[in-house]
């Protein structure tokens, strides 16, 4: 895969932007594991599925639910090096669904049990505003894949 401009090393952005591309029916970006790009992520996500002819309320949620598992692929990485990796992103307009896909190639520090989790809501607001939300865990990449119903 080709260096995107202003990509650093192995194609992954640099600390200050996020590569987004469009093609067709499918949106991806892809960014360094930082909170202050999350912005520019909602800002993509929100004009796709305007183009894409979602309703307002669908719409809403697909980017609520892609902001807080963005959210967790940043700040629940183990931070070896936070500088290193990615998180990917990749929203799919399909007759009947759009399907969110988030995946960093860095390892995650599941939650232990009996300690509080920082932060967002997690998988129950996921599942209370898709159809369908599958997380797994493997090979050291964690990925996250949400069915959205396409209203519109």
């Amino acid at each position: 895969m080709p260096t995107a401009p202003g990509a650093g090393e192995a194609g992954v952005p640099t600390a200050v932007s996020a590569v987004a591309s469009t093609e067709g029916d499918v949106l991806t970006v892809r960014m360094p594991p930082r909170l202050d790009l999350l912005v520019t992520v909602r800002n993509h996500v929100r004009g796709w599925l305007a183009d894409h002819g979602v309703v307002l309320e669908t719409a809403r949620n697909i980017v609520m639910a892609t902001d807080e598992a963005m959210t967790n692929a940043v700040q629940h990485r183990v931070r070896v090096d936070s500088a290193e990796g990615a998180v990917m992103l990749t929203v799919q307009a399909h007759s009947t669904a759009i399907v969110v896909t988030v995946a960093d190639n860095g390892p995650w520090q599941l939650p232990v049990q009996g300690l509080p989790i920082d932060g967002g809501f997690n998988l129950p607001l996921l599942r209370v505003l898709a159809d369908e939300v599958h997380l797994r865990h493997q090979d050291g990449r964690s990925t996250l894949v949400a069915h959205f119903p396409h209203r519109g």
